[in-house]
């Protein structure tokens, strides 16, 4: 039997993580022009910035994964941030392949600034939202972000020969 009503074809609009990778896009591109007027670091340098200024002691493989970059583009920024002055680099002396990365003395004001300018396009993006309804997103993400996590580490254990 046919139905009545050919099937409606799906509309990717209506996915959320369709949503989120277009609400990401555009927060990224309203961000970088924020960090390079207001801070002067490009969107890669200040991910890797406010990465190794909350996260210490922090390796290149950890940075890409905090900062959301790949792993060249980690490099190459915190390389940047280093010739400027604003991070240091030292030989992890536990894998003697890899670096560590932290932030140096002239780093720490330039990541106050950076987390305050975060902070301000935080409230420009949540802002039309309660603050009741911040809370109630906050931990719909955050219910959202340990699945995605835990559904990672099952997949990273079944990867392992």
């Amino acid at each position: 039997m046919r139905p009545t009503h050919p099937e409606t074809p799906p509309k990717l609009e209506r996915y959320f993580t369709y949503r989120l990778n277009t609400l990401s896009k555009l927060n990224d591109l309203a961000s970088h022009s924020l960090y390079l007027t207001q801070g002067g670091l490009s969107l890669s340098e200040s991910r890797a910035l406010a990465s190794i200024g909350s996260f210490p002691q922090i390796t290149v493989n950890q940075l890409a994964f905090e900062a959301n970059l790949d792993k060249g583009q980690a490099s190459r920024a915190a390389q940047s941030l280093v010739d400027k002055g604003l991070v240091i680099k030292t030989h992890n002396l536990v894998d003697g392949r890899s670096v560590i990365l932290a932030l140096a003395p002239k780093g720490k004001p330039v990541w106050r600034k950076l987390m305050a300018l975060m902070e301000q396009r935080n409230q420009a993006l949540t802002g039309c939202l309660t603050p009741e309804e911040q809370a109630q997103l906050l931990n719909m993400f955050e219910r959202m972000l340990a699945r995605a996590q835990a559904e990672h580490a099952g997949q990273a254990t079944h990867e392992t020969p």
